[in-house]
């Protein structure tokens, strides 16, 4: 029995690990297309969080039938929500579309969630990010409003 409850413990921890990854180094996005919102949000609490999105995710062209195109990166500065002014950094979260799944819903949309404490820091990856929030997005993983 206590073997069994070890076992639990340990599949639940692995499901929230974090893991080191290195992708491709995405610059200063800062000078991106932003969007601020503010507010609660599933997964950030009520923070200020500040998006950029690159060119490809912003202006996308094609069959958009699978979600935003290969090459759409969206960086989330998840910060402290100041009386509605961006307050201190918590965490950097980076989406990068790095394949087009075969089907909807599947294969985290093809996206690669990361996330880093601060600007150009190391990242890690965890499966929560898709799991908790963005596999209900209806853009594969991510929410249209990004193409505003």
């Amino acid at each position: 029995m206590m073997w069994q409850l070890a076992m639990a413990v340990t599949a639940v921890a692995l499901v929230g690990c974090k893991v080191p990854v290195s992708p491709d180094p995405i610059g200063d996005y800062t000078s991106w297309k932003r969007i601020d919102v503010t507010g609660v949000a599933p997964g950030h609490n009520d923070t200020y969080r500040i998006i950029y999105i690159n060119e490809i995710a912003a202006n996308p062209v094609g069959d958009l039938r699978l979600g935003f195109p290969i090459g759409s990166v969206i960086v989330k500065e998840i910060r402290q929500n100041n009386n509605g002014m961006p307050g201190d950094l918590n965490y950097v979260a980076i989406m990068r579309k790095e394949e087009l799944p075969s089907t909807a819903l599947t294969d985290e949309g093809g996206w690669l969630f990361t996330q880093s404490l601060t600007p150009g820091g190391d990242e890690t990856y965890t499966s929560l990010c898709w799991n908790r929030c963005h596999v209900a997005a209806p853009y594969n993983g991510a929410w249209y409003d990004y193409r505003k």
